[in-house]
């Protein structure tokens, strides 16, 4: 892994962290910066994409359950396990005309289940969704949730 890679690896858990102290502290600017507000969604709806929860109380107590592919060829269960054991980020954005700030970042695992990803070994590749599509995505998430 190259110098830069491990700074940007490194960076994805002081960032969250900053998000974090930033909400916590009041500040709301944090929710500006590009991805974020999708990157809290996701964590949010967690619990609603996974293919096991706990028990209700009774038959009048509902867990929505999200099944299906959040977008092609990624099922809510690869996304919640990504977003749950690995993460989600995204770069700052330069506004230089690059996708930076663009896309959500997500571990590999979102695009090969567990085991596949565990004999990759160290590795450090990544998967891109747009911010855009992922915030569409949320959006309709939410709609059956509400609506379950």
């Amino acid at each position: 892994m190259t110098k830069d890679k491990i700074q940007n690896y490194n960076e994805h858990a002081k960032f969250l962290a900053e998000i974090a102290q930033a909400i916590l502290e009041g500040n709301k600017s944090v929710l500006d910066i590009s991805g974020v507000k999708e990157m809290i969604a996701l964590y949010l709806l967690i619990p609603y994409m996974s293919e096991q929860t706990l028990e209700t109380p009774g038959d009048k107590y509902v867990i929505p359950k999200i099944k299906g592919e959040f977008v092609e060829g990624i099922s809510y269960s690869e996304l919640r396990n990504t977003i749950s054991h690995s993460f989600v980020t995204v770069e700052e954005d330069k506004n230089d005309g690059t996708m930076h700030g663009k896309y959500l970042i997500f571990d590999d695992r979102i695009i090969c289940n567990r085991n596949e990803h565990n004999k990759k070994g160290v590795h450090s590749e990544a998967y891109n969704i747009t911010i855009d599509q992922v915030n569409k995505k949320l959006l309709e998430m939410i709609k059956k949730i509400i609506s379950f």
